[in-house]
Formats: C-alpha cells, sequence, structure tokens
C-alpha cells in the first residue's frame, strides 16, 4: 500500500525562559567588554601608557566573554541531544 510517513514533529514555541537565556547572553558579554576595557583603562591611566592596557583588556574582555558564552549555552546543546532533535 501507501508508505506513510509519520509528520514531522511541531516546532515548541519560543519560551520566555529562552528569551531570558538569550538576554543574559548579550548582557553577560557585554559586561566582558566593559569590565575589561575599563580596567584596561584604569591601568593606562594609573600607570601612564595610553592605550596598551586598555587594548588588552578587550582581548582578555573578548575572550572571556566568548569562553563564558560558550560555557551557558553547553545546557541548551546537552538538551537538545538528549531529547533526541537533531541541530542544524
Amino acid at each position: 500500500m501507501h508508505n506513510r510517513q509519520e509528520p514531522s514533529p511541531k516546532p515548541k514555541l519560543f519560551r520566555v525562559a529562552d528569551a531570558l537565556r538569550l538576554t543574559v547572553f548579550g548582557w553577560y558579554f557585554a559586561t566582558c567588554l566593559l569590565a575589561g576595557i575599563g580596567g584596561g583603562w584604569a591601568l593606562d591611566k594609573w600607570i601612564g601608557s595610553k592605550p596598551l592596557f586598555m587594548l588588552i583588556g578587550l582581548l582578555l574582555g573578548t575572550i572571556v566573554g566568548f569562553y563564558g558564552m560558550y560555557k551557558l549555552m553547553r545546557p541548551l546543546l546537552s538538551e537538545k541531544k538528549s531529547s533526541g532533535q537533531r541541530l542544524q
């Protein structure tokens, strides 16, 4: 007879928890950048070297921000794998 395919599962609605988690990602990254730049600016002002520590702070803030976002996203990725959904 006919090969009957099961309908694909409907995507879940966007939850408030997901929206809050995305907001946390943005605030976390912005805070890391501002802390790195602010700390570098303070060190530059204290020591008297102009852009050196601000650039180092920017680099460190970016690295810490991306690493923290990766750590925050790991539970989301493991939830999708454990529920059997494919990551596309």
